[in-house]
């Protein structure tokens, strides 16, 4: 029997872990400031793709001028000002019953993170006001060090968490944050699923077996070691971690890193985490620096078509789609 993906794709719940909403773009018709904070919810779109659970991550840790946590503040703020004012499109959810009710209502069911530990300092105090601000997941690293950890693009050591980064993800578990390994060391990632109680993901990464040699792309048995503590792995859609050369960066190699993961892993720890980013989206970056097949969120249908084309079993597809997030926030947010 013929499925129609399209019809299938309405029908699931689709759920992409990671989109940065708020950003700095240039502002060039000021003349002191030349930057400023603004948001990308792109709802048209993120509805257009079928997306049901969008995690949104803020970012702070390369802003010029306010310290971290008062530009995750005032970033937070803006997020969930926009969020208030859309409230017929998209609606903050801390909880899973939350997310099913988003689903039935239509609306987009939006989770905050942190792409970065910074804006905490290092006081876990400020993690658990954010927490009480709405955060559930958190990145404990961008690309460089902070207090928490080392980063992976930065890190020359190769260096891991700190002492201060233990009790991150110690009371991360207490509070009910899912823990998000992207962008760590290896030895920071493997510290982290050996310590953390609950399980881990990247939310946007790439294979190592298919991507050999960038700092992204992680092996196997990184992938083994986030199956084995219940963790979920979700492929981006960032062509230099996909592709060594810009013209193979397509929707097939996409799947090819899913194909691997699912092959190392196991279909119950694979997932998405695009990285649609508004730097590709919105200000004219050129084509090489998308995705081809997968430029935006509007495109996630052609996933669900192409895993189709795959020959994976319809139940394997609602995994990889979100099944397997929403199971992994089930067991750590409630």
């Amino acid at each position: 029997m013929s499925i129609d993906a399209r019809q299938f794709h309405s029908e699931i719940l689709v759920w992409d872990a990671h989109r940065d909403v708020a950003y700095e773009a240039p502002l060039k018709d000021r003349f002191l400031q030349k930057w400023m904070v603004g948001v990308d919810l792109d709802l048209d779109l993120v509805r257009a793709g079928g997306v049901n659970v969008q995690v949104y991550a803020i970012s702070t840790a390369s802003t010029l001028g306010l310290a971290p946590t008062a530009q995750a503040l005032k970033e937070l703020e803006i997020v969930l000002s926009m969020i208030e004012s859309h409230a017929d499109k998209v609606v903050l959810v801390t909880k899973i019953d939350e997310i099913l009710a988003a689903k039935k209502a239509r609306k987009v069911a939006a989770i905050l993170n942190f792409e970065g530990a910074e804006p905490i300092l290092t006081e876990l105090g400020l993690l658990r006001m954010f927490y009480r601000l709405g955060l559930r997941a958190m990145g404990l690293t961008w690309n460089f060090r902070n207090e928490v950890a080392d980063g992976g693009y930065e890190g020359r050591e190769g260096g891991g968490l700190s002492q201060f980064g233990r009790s991150v993800v110690k009371e991360m578990n207490h509070l009910g944050m899912v823990v998000d390994i992207a962008h760590m060391t290896e030895r920071g990632m493997l510290e982290v699923l050996e310590l953390s109680e609950t399980p881990a993901i990247v939310s946007h990464g790439a294979v190592g077996a298919v991507r050999p040699g960038h700092h992204r792309a992680y092996g196997d048995h990184i992938l083994e070691k986030i199956a084995q503590k219940g963790g979920v792995f979700c492929v981006t859609t960032i062509p230099e971690a996909l592709a060594s050369d810009p013209q193979e960066a397509t929707l097939s190699r996409f799947i090819d890193h899913v194909d691997h993961a699912v092959k190392v892993m196991g279909v119950d720890h694979v997932g998405l985490g695009a990285d649609f980013d508004v730097y590709l989206s919105r200000l004219g970056l050129p084509a090489e620096r998308w995705l081809r097949g997968l430029e935006e969120v509007d495109k996630w249908p052609s996933v669900t078509a192409a895993l189709i084309d795959r020959n994976y079993p319809l139940g394997a597809v609602r995994k990889i789609m979100g099944e397997n997030l929403l199971n992994l926030y089930q067991q750590v947010i409630g």
